[in-house]
């Protein structure tokens, strides 16, 4: 249903951002399909190593393409952008689903075959730079205006997924989603189960998704609990939680006496498999550690921020009419 009347097509620059959602993820068809990709043995070798999973690559695509066709909808249909949705949200999509295609399809990650280093890099990206910021771009209002309009009247009024959403719905609280996040780091980060995840192209998906779902959920719950005085006390302590267990793991990767995982590889670039170790747990404490300190300061800013003090917080964005239920 048109909530709006036809407006003039987007502007360049417009087109310009949305053309970078939907277009480059579509860079790596080029090149062949490998799960890790070609391990480099070298530097010579390390730019070579781009390649095109098409289990990453096929998801990663159709959510730009997605988001785009989302966007446009809202902007005909809006004739603008609905308060809490602009060109701010567009650009942290695009930076999140870019900094998936650097974790997941460069060189970076045939490197973190052979380097636990450059592993930890791709952990960073995946866990703590690439969620917040997809979370942040709010596609799913993107995607919901994306769906014919039947579409969307039918998810409104869809019982059984609204069922299932109530009942996951105590897991998107900000101190479970922390815990569940946590285990989950700290289960595939056992060194059996580690090396096991990088001999194996199926464990190394199945870790890859697992690390990447729990740290959306964790980071959908921190971020949309700034609507509250409880909800950011939660979000404060899902993020000390967070930080705590992130610098105890990064500690126990940096001050091992002895290699905890079979790096046997390491040599070809001038470190052995301790100091590889050591530099990973020296990565994971200072870039990751930080942005969680830095999501925990804007959480205890809010609750020291006096009740009257606070602005007036934009209106959500606009739910289109065939989503609300009807009575």
């Amino acid at each position: 249903m048109r909530v709006g009347s036809r407006k003039a097509s987007p502007n360049r620059s417009l087109r310009t951002e949305l053309g970078l959602a939907a277009g480059f993820a579509t860079v790596p068809f080029g090149q062949p399909a490998f799960a890790h990709g070609a391990a480099p043995h070298g530097e010579g070798d390390l730019w070579h190593a781009w390649h095109a999973d098409p289990l990453i690559t096929v998801p990663l695509l159709a959510s730009c393409l997605l988001f785009t066709r989302g966007v446009l909808h809202l902007r005909r249909d809006l004739g603008r952008f609905p308060p809490g949705f602009g060109r701010r949200q567009i650009a942290c999509f695009v930076l999140g689903a870019a900094l998936l295609v650097v974790a997941l399809l460069s060189p970076l990650e045939a490197l973190s075959a052979t380097l636990l280093s450059a592993h930890m890099v791709q952990h960073i990206l995946l866990i703590a730079l690439a969620p917040p910021l997809l979370v942040l771009g709010k596609p799913e209002v993107a995607w919901v205006w994306a769906l014919p309009v039947h579409w969307r009247r039918g998810m409104a009024r869809h019982g059984p997924l609204r069922s299932g959403l109530a009942l996951l719905s105590p897991c998107a609280r900000p101190v479970p989603a922390a815990l569940i996040h946590m285990a989950t780091l700290w289960i595939w980060h056992s060194p059996m189960l580690f090396d096991a995840a990088v001999a194996s192209d199926t464990l190394h998906w199945l870790e890859h998704v697992l690390f990447f779902g729990t740290a959306l959920l964790f980071w959908r719950a921190v971020i949309k609990a700034h609507s509250g005085r409880e909800a950011a006390a939660a979000a404060l302590i899902a993020s000390f939680i967070t930080l705590l267990q992130s610098g105890l793991l990064s500690a126990l990767l940096s001050f091992a006496r002895e290699a905890l995982y079979h790096a046997p590889d390491t040599m070809d670039w001038g470190l052995t498999a301790l100091e590889d170790q050591q530099l990973a747990g020296a990565i994971m404490s200072l870039p990751m550690c930080a942005i969680y300190l830095a999501a925990g300061l804007v959480m205890a800013f809010r609750l020291l921020t006096p009740r009257g003090s606070e602005r007036a917080r934009p209106s959500p964005v606009a739910t289109p009419d065939v989503l609300k239920p009807s009575r």
